[in-house]
């Protein structure tokens, strides 16, 4: 059993400046789709911008192991993961305010954080998520760190910053009882006609 340990990993990801590098690539990927998609404010699915959100920040994400030769690269069925000195695995993941990710629960993404499982071929991996939390109106990318977990229970979690460092996340900055669904929302026609036929009745 390969559980994730939090000081292993937070080393991994210090040296070789890899956080900073990390932390460069998802912001860089943000701004590269936010770029490209101008008018995505008026796609009635968010998910849209996500998939092409995770498909930019694969490929930077990608770009570090051109200089980091323990840095690599994994294409199974159709994502991708990172593996870090053979020795720590980390997938992509847009996270609401609490951490959480969403994942329809197929049995491999069930056994992700079911770490007396090995998956892909690799053993003895320790798997982590890298996620990246959208401030309220999703107009810029707010946090960016790693996070582990044990049969969807956190196990700890470290955010990553422009300057290299991997802080271990102790505070009430992002709450597992966060209530996602109370974040602001666009609204949208149909919306407004639930608000008229509530002030009508």
């Amino acid at each position: 059993m390969a559980l994730p340990l939090r000081d292993y990993v937070q080393q991994v990801l210090i040296e070789r400046d890899r956080a900073s590098q990390i932390h460069a690539a998802v912001h860089n990927a943000w701004q590269q789709t936010k770029d490209k998609y101008p008018e995505r404010g008026r796609w009635v699915r968010k998910s849209t911008f996500r998939g092409l959100m995770w498909e930019a920040a694969v490929r930077e994400l990608e770009k570090i192991g051109h200089d980091d030769p323990d840095f690599s690269s994994v294409f199974h069925c159709d994502t991708a993961s990172f593996v870090i000195e053979q020795a720590v695995l980390f997938r992509f993941k847009h996270a609401d305010a609490a951490l959480t990710t969403a994942n329809y629960p197929t049995a491999e993404a069930v056994a992700f954080d079911d770490h007396e499982v090995d998956l892909w071929g690799f053993k003895g991996l320790q798997r982590v998520e890298l996620c990246y939390v959208l401030d309220e109106f999703e107009t810029s990318v707010i946090w960016v760190g790693v996070a582990a977990r044990l049969h969807g229970k956190f196990l700890w979690k470290i955010e990553l910053d422009a300057a290299g460092i991997a802080t271990p996340l102790e505070g009430e900055l992002f709450r597992e009882d966060v209530d996602a669904s109370k974040l602001a929302r666009i609204k949208r026609p149909a919306d407004d006609q639930d608000e008229e036929k509530k002030d009508r009745g």
